[in-house]
C-alpha cells in the first residue's frame, strides 16, 4: 500500500463519508496523532440559514450556531456549557473570528 504523506505526518484513516483524515508522525520515540476535520459544509450550511428569513429572532431555545464537535471542545465551549458559562458563550459567538459559525445575525 502507497503511503501518503503530509510533510512528516503519515495518513492514519481517512473517512470517506466526512472527509476526516487522522495523520500520525514520530516524535520523540513517541507516536503523535492529527486530526483534520473539514469544515466547509458546516460553514456553508450556517450561511444559508443565517441569510434566511427568521420571524422569532431571540428567545429559548433559538439555535444561534453551529460549531463542528472538534472545535467545541478545543474552544472550552463544551466545558462552558457544562458550567453553565452563558458569558463565556456569549463572549465566543460574538467574536468576529467565529462570524463563520453563527447561524442568526446580531449579538447574542
Amino acid at each position: 500500500m502507497t503511503e501518503i504523506r503530509d510533510g512528516s505526518w503519515t495518513l492514519f484513516a481517512y473517512d470517506q463519508e466526512t472527509g476526516r483524515s487522522i495523520w500520525s508522525q514520530w516524535v520523540d520515540g513517541q507516536i503523535a496523532f492529527r486530526v483534520d476535520t473539514p469544515a466547509d459544509a458546516v460553514i456553508e450550511a450556517n450561511t444559508m440559514v443565517r441569510n434566511a428569513d427568521h420571524p422569532a429572532r431571540f428567545g429559548e431555545f433559538v439555535r444561534i450556531a453551529s460549531v463542528p464537535l472538534n472545535l467545541f471542545y478545543s474552544a472550552g465551549l463544551a466545558d462552558a456549557s457544562a458550567q453553565k458559562d452563558d458569558r463565556f458563550i456569549s463572549r465566543w459567538v460574538n467574536d468576529s473570528d467565529n462570524a463563520a459559525w453563527r447561524t442568526r445575525h446580531g449579538r447574542f
